[in-house]
């Protein structure tokens, strides 16, 4: 018996008994340990708002004239968004060589769907957008896998947007990493002796060579990699403080631009977010989404850069 099924048979128990229930009682009807049956309550309580009362040594029981219902929908947004992410991502697959096992997937995700969802028929009214998406066309990424799972160096072509132009390195490749609705590799570049990021569309060729990775720690990989804003961050140099009015602040105040920011409200008009970031890059197209509902006060230099990018957008309208 999985935990809906419990928790459905102990709202029924819970409806038809005018009595308290016992905790005895309900491990042997749901089959389970008397931990379980706690923690389904506690689980119930905390994510329902299900008013299931206890008196000590009598039982279980609903609040006196409680209308209580379970919802129609199991789901969490987490668990909602990820059977759908499945059945999105999976219907555009056909014609591989685990084409067979992809479907099995689609099919038990759809399965998941019409069994907890009570109209599941209407799911087409749930929309999932790939907004960022730049490429499906990943012809590399087969071989950047292998790579990375069989720990495998690479020799690349890579075709860098900053850069503008074509270069040849070697990498020891660490992680790949989903991002945005994008792929990127994780690597260490043994031509820049260092940790940089690789956007696998931008992957023009891929050699596997016969050598052995070298190794990087997570913790390592964290540090270099994922402790400052954007996908391209390096270790943190600077924080950017920034000051949104009060209206932009009704849709920040609410985001999480990056896990370890900081946020508070200055005062009734002026809320204030602080961002660790290395390369302002993806930041400043952050920034600049708000116009005029954001200024950024700190540092110098990524105020300046603010400055000098509006003022340059504004002169192409004057």
């Amino acid at each position: 018996m999985d935990k809906l099924e419990r928790a459905q048979r102990l709202h029924k128990l819970l409806k038809e008994r005018r009595t308290p229930v016992s905790l005895s009682y309900l491990c042997e009807t749901l089959d389970c340990e008397a931990r379980t049956v706690t923690r389904l309550i506690a689980d119930m309580r905390l994510y329902l708002d299900a008013p299931i009362l206890n008196k000590p040594n009598q039982g279980y029981f609903y609040a006196k004239g409680s209308t209580f219902e379970l919802p129609g929908v199991w789901f969490s947004p987490e668990e909602l968004h990820a059977l759908l992410a499945i059945q999105q991502l999976t219907s555009n697959l056909s014609g591989g060589l685990f084409d067979e096992n992809i479907s099995l997937i689609r099919e038990k995700a759809a399965s998941l769907l019409g069994e907890h969802m009570p109209a599941s028929e209407e799911l087409r009214r749930i929309r999932i957008l790939g907004a960022g998406t730049r490429s499906k066309i990943l012809p590399m990424f087969s071989r950047v896998t292998s790579g990375v799972l069989n720990r495998q160096r690479l020799f690349l072509t890579y075709d860098g947007r900053q850069s503008g132009g074509m270069s040849e390195r070697e990498v020891s490749p660490q992680r790949l990493v989903y991002y945005k609705g994008n792929w990127y590799l994780d690597a260490w570049c043994h031509k820049k002796e260092g940790l940089r990021s690789f956007a696998v569309e931008r992957i023009e060729k891929v050699h596997l060579l016969d050598m052995a990775c070298k190794h990087i720690s997570d913790a390592e990989l964290d540090k270099k990699l994922a402790k400052s804003f954007g996908i391209f961050s390096g270790e943190p140099t600077a924080m950017a403080v920034l000051h949104f009015t009060e209206q932009a602040a009704r849709w920040v105040s609410d985001e999480e631009w990056f896990p370890e920011q900081e946020s508070c409200w200055q005062d009734e008009n002026t809320f204030e977010l602080r961002i660790p970031y290395n390369n302002p890059t993806e930041l400043i197209m952050e920034i600049c989404r708000y116009g005029p509902d954001v200024e950024v006060i700190e540092p110098p230099e990524l105020r300046q850069q603010l400055a000098q990018i509006l003022q340059a957008a504004a002169d192409q309208y004057n």
